[in-house]
């Protein structure tokens, strides 16, 4: 008796058991079992009459069973996995045999897929190592073909490679009877190479049928002749090397049959992929020795040109050491006689000069005389005859003589030139050789004239060495004078370079160096010393209300006010723009600086008086003190003081601060701080907008939303904006941040809109920084965000504060130029708190005025602030401005501003800000008067 795991292993006998099983246990003249087989059914197992039955494409296709019989279809899920169909009446056993024979046949089909995936990893693995075991193209091919035929039919294939230089196709496996190539036909303007080079420049397979192959030929005009039939189906994949350019393609056609399956295509793409490797593998080694031969080539003709050049550069260098020796020696006070001997055996260095003659023309006596003759030792003076000596003088030009010359050129050879003194002719400088073999070239013509030039010039020095030495008394006077006005030159561009022109005081690099040198001696045990950094407030307002003259004469001032604060040992310069730094000496502690820091920050309570106009302008000081503990050079002082300033300013400005080590931890968590919040931005679930209504004085009626950032951070909790929009203002975060909240809040009311949650009328607040006036794509991006949601302009509010409009008040005005035209509104946030809010209702058109909170507070309790919100509504109505007062906390803020007529309110007393998960819409939904009841919470705003 066979095992389940034996009926496993055999699937006919399993399967006929399990009829023979069914046919016991009923009255059934014919049964069989269909099983999926590819794209086609395969009857695996029959019994009795089983060819007058359904097939399992007819049952598939929806026809009806047999009447006096049945069909079951065996599922495994929503899969049909076979089909039991049988003639006569089954038993009571059907249904569990045909559960059993379902996963019979899962089992089948699993072993099915496992054999294949086991063959294909085997195939794929020996094409991979087909690149180290053949020794050429062709070989490899053939070896892939052998391959590729036990996993699929591959009776028409062909394999198109680029050569090494990307020029031309060729075909080391090319299997097609049905469309051959021409001997005599070039392999590019073939179908097959056509086909091929499209793949490759494509880089994508391509899976096509005898009609879009059709299509395509006519469409790229590819030679096609019209006896050869085109495949019926067929798939082209490029081969792609390891750095995944492509070198070739590979192509599987069919004729007649089935197209390729959607498992032969998988396995043909990774089939393909191996494929290009291992050729890319085979192709690399010649490659690489081509590489090697070429580069060895190269290097060999670079090492014969440095060789030349070598040997060149050791040549010039021999002729420049004796050129320069000739110099050398043209410039001493040797005699004539001895400077020529001289020449004569250095020239002996460069040439072969046996012997060497000088002769000098005297055109008074029409002489010729010899300073110089090697050959005879002297020669007395003589009239000029018909010599070569007498050519060059004649001639102005050098002259080679050879052996068929006459008289004096009896020797071998001869070389002769002129000799000049300041264009004028003095003689002739000739050598000679007595060995036949030399011949004088240009080379040596252009040293004998280089020779020649310093000989006019020795000749040139003596007749002025007269001249010389009359004259060198006045020149030494000269000289004297000159090296004065040098010294005092020197001098003043040493002070220039080290201090600013503008203020006279010393300059950055002067400080630095200052700085250096106290580190040093404080280091080495020297007195202890303190920074001070000092940076003008609003100092750009002046250059751009006054013009740049103004501000120099300010900068001028400033730095004669801050040298009368300072002791006379302190070194004060100026180390940019508006920025000054003081180095105190001799400190003990911040008691000794807090003095010097409180009279400079003093000084600025005066006006400075500019083009009969008084200025007013403050400074903030940083101060630092010198630690060993603390620091490691001198730079970090100056930084530190840079960031006490930073601080000073941040503080409201007018004012100093020490640096200490809460600042120094405060400056590393606000660094740590900008790349969380840098994190953040990129995610989801940490900066959640928290929505706080706003809320009609008499109805009670909901009728908008600011929005306000909170920061969940995973560490420090729940942190408000005022623990890190200054970060994100510093650092420029704060654009991103804001279109973070924008587009948050805009998808929001969105949602609610659509849900019916809220109203279409609904205003929703956002907060704007005036880094936004900045970005000049903010604009457009705010429209395609609204057009994108189809969420009405009007809807959406943007509140800016007056800081915005004071540092950039004409860039924001054409910003809210574009954003009015959007049909976005503008509110003025904090109104009245500012310097100049009345002219910015003047110069800017706002659609809603915020009245801040701290006249809110008192509205009900001082009569000054009573009076200030009477006066803000007073104005609101005449400009036709909506109103919101802010901060309301408590029932009597509520009446009094509701008597006022300012009838949207926001504030704890209604709600509590909260992400939109946490709105309590019941409670905002409910009238007024019910509202009055509640209590407002003691709590501080968010």
């Amino acid at each position: 008796m066979t095992s389940t795991a034996d009926n496993l292993l055999t699937p006919p006998a399993a399967l006929d058991n399990a009829l023979a099983l069914l046919a016991r246990h009923g009255s059934l003249s014919g049964i069989a079992i269909w099983a999926p087989r590819g794209s086609r059914w395969q009857r695996l197992a029959e019994f009795g009459n089983a060819d007058t039955l359904p097939s399992a494409d007819a049952l598939q296709a929806g026809l009806a069973a047999p009447v006096d019989g049945g069909a079951l279809r065996l599922r495994e899920a929503e899969q049909t996995v076979g089909w039991l169909v049988w003639r006569g009446e089954a038993g009571p056993e059907l249904d569990a045999l045909a559960e059993l024979m379902t996963g019979h046949l899962l089992c089948v089909r699993l072993r099915d897929a496992l054999t294949v995936s086991r063959l294909s990893h085997e195939i794929l693995l020996d094409i991979s190592q087909l690149g180290h075991q053949c020794g050429h193209t062709e070989e490899l091919a053939q070896q892939f073909l052998r391959r590729l035929e036990r996993l699929m039919d591959a009776q028409h294939c062909y394999i198109a490679l680029l050569d090494d230089e990307h020029a031309t196709l060729r075909f080391p496996l090319y299997r097609d009877a049905r469309h051959p190539l021409d001997a005599g036909q070039p392999a590019g303007d073939t179908l097959p190479a056509r086909l091929a080079d499209h793949l490759m420049k494509s880089g994508q397979p391509l899976h096509y049928s005898r009609d879009a192959l059709a299509r395509l030929v006519q469409e790229q005009g590819w030679p096609c002749p019209p006896h050869l039939p085109l495949p019926s189906s067929g798939m082209a994949v490029p081969l792609i090397n390891a750095l995944g350019q492509p070198i070739g393609a590979l192509v599987l056609q069919r004729y007649q049959g089935e197209a390729l399956s959607t498992a032969e295509q998988a396995s043909l793409l990774l089939v393909a992929r191996h494929l290009g490797f291992a050729l890319d593998t085979l192709r690399y080694p010649g490659l690489l020795e081509r590489q090697v031969q070429c580069r060895t080539s190269d290097l060999e003709g670079v090492n014969a040109r440095l060789r030349a050049e070598v040997a060149d550069r050791q040549h010039h260098e021999r002729l420049h050491g004796v050129l320069y020796r000739i110099a050398e020696l043209a410039n001493t006070s040797l005699s004539l006689g001895a400077f020529l001997a001289g020449l004569h055996r250095l020239l002996a260095e460069l040439m072969p000069a046996s012997h060497c003659l000088v002769a000098l023309y005297d055109a008074g006596q029409d002489l010729l005389s010899f300073p110089y003759d090697s050959g005879s030792g002297s020669t007395a003076p003589r009239r000029p005859g018909r010599g070569p000596i007498e050519q060059v003088l004649h001639s102005g030009r050098p002259l080679m003589a050879t052996s068929n010359a006459q008289g004096e050129s009896s020797r071998v050879n001869w070389l002769g030139v002129p000799l000049f003194s300041e264009h004028n002719l003095l003689g002739v400088l000739a050598v000679s050789s007595d060995d036949g073999a030399v011949r004088f070239s240009l080379r040596e013509q252009e040293i004998l004239e280089f020779v020649a030039n310093h000989i006019g010039a020795a000749l040139s020095r003596l007749r002025a060495l007269e001249a010389l030495q009359g004259s060198y008394a006045a020149l030494e006077a000269r000289v004297r004078e000159r090296t004065s006005e040098l010294d005092a030159a020197n001098a003043q561009l040493k002070y220039d370079s080290l201090h600013d022109p503008l203020t006279n005081l010393p300059n950055r690099a002067y400080f630095a160096r200052m700085l250096r040198e106290s580190w040093e001696q404080f280091v080495g045990g020297g007195p202890r010393f303190a920074v001070l950094f000092i940076d003008l407030d609003r100092f750009k307002r002046v250059n751009d209300t006054l013009g740049h003259l103004a501000g120099d004469h300010l900068l001028f001032e400033v730095g004669a006010r801050l040298h009368r604060c300072l002791r006379q040992t302190d070194f004060l310069a100026r180390i940019g723009g508006d920025e000054f730094a003081v180095l105190l000496s001799e400190v003990k502690s911040f008691d000794d600086c807090e003095p010097i820091a409180r009279r400079i920050v003093a000084e600025f309570e005066h006006p400075v008086i500019l083009h009969s106009r008084e200025v007013f302008t403050s400074a903030s000081v940083g101060v630092v003190l010198a630690d060993r503990d603390l620091y490691h050079q001198a730079d970090d002082l100056l930084r530190d003081a840079d960031h006490a300033m930073y601080r000073t300013k941040q503080q409201g400005r007018h004012g100093y601060t020490l640096f200490n080590h809460a600042l120094r931890r405060d400056q590393a968590d606000q660094l740590a701080l900008e790349t969380e919040l840098r994190r953040a931005l990129e995610e989801q679930d940490q900066l959640i907008p928290y929505y706080q209504p706003f809320v009609h004085a008499i109805t009670g009626e909901l009728v908008g939303f600011e929005t306000l950032v909170r920061w969940r951070h995973p560490e420090r909790g729940m942190m408000s904006p005022a623990a890190f929009l200054p970060v994100a203002e510093e650092s420029g975060l704060i654009v991103r941040l804001d279109r973070y909240m924008i587009e948050a809040a805009c998808r929001q009311l969105t949602r609610w809109q659509l849900t019916g949650r809220v109203p279409a009328s609904l205003a929703l607040h956002i907060n704007l920084s005036s880094s936004n006036f900045h970005d000049p794509g903010f604009v457009a991006w705010l429209t395609t965000l609204v057009r994108q949601l189809d969420l009405p302009p009007d809807t959406l509010y943007l509140e800016i504060t007056e800081s915005a409009l004071i540092d950039e008040p004409d860039t924001a005005a054409m910003v809210m130029t574009a954003l009015r035209k959007l049909g976005v509104r503008l509110a003025l946030d904090d109104f009245g708190t500012g310097y100049s809010a009345l002219s910015y209702l003047h110069r800017y058109r706002f659609d809603k005025l915020k009245i801040d909170r701290a006249f809110v507070s008192e509205v009900d309790s001082k009569d000054e602030a009573d009076a200030i919100v009477r006066a803000i509504l007073a104005l609101a109505k005449a400009l036709g401005l909506e109103v919101v007062a802010e901060g309301v906390e408590t029932e009597g803020q509520l009446r009094r501003l509701s008597e006022m007529g300012c009838h949207t309110l926001q504030g704890y007393y209604f709600a509590m800000p909260a992400p939109a998960e946490q709105l309590d819409w019941s409670r905002l939904a409910a009238p007024l008067v019910e509202v009055t009841d509640h209590v407002a919470p003691a709590c501080q705003p968010v």
